[in-house]
């Protein structure tokens, strides 16, 4: 399961890269459509989101199993805090980019 994750994970950031260059390569040529860009700037930020997520998630149920006669809580790092808040953006980016075509 954690070699899946570990496989999820590395997807996840080259997903993100990808888009990366499709956006940088579409802005340079100058063949681009402004909704296709903030769509992918949404998918962007999610892949960080889930990236950053699972990286998380995987230390924090090494901890568990460490300390299990502990009960104290896990604290949520400050990066995990930010990018959750990235990704929650990024949703609302492509919530936008479906949406301002349509009233349009």
């Amino acid at each position: 399961m954690r070699i899946a994750a570990v496989m999820f994970q590395l997807g996840c950031f080259a997903f993100a890269l990808f888009l990366g260059y499709q956006i940088a390569s579409s802005i340079y040529q100058q063949n681009y459509e402004l909704m296709e860009i903030v769509s992918n700037v949404g998918t962007i930020l999610i892949c960080i989101d889930l990236g950053i997520f699972l990286h998380f998630n995987k230390s924090i149920a090494a901890l568990k199993s460490k300390a299990t006669s502990q009960h104290a809580p896990v604290q949520v790092s400050t990066l995990e805090k930010i990018t959750r808040k990235l990704g929650h953006l990024g949703i609302m980016l492509i919530i936008c980019s479906w949406i301002v075509p349509k009233l349009a």
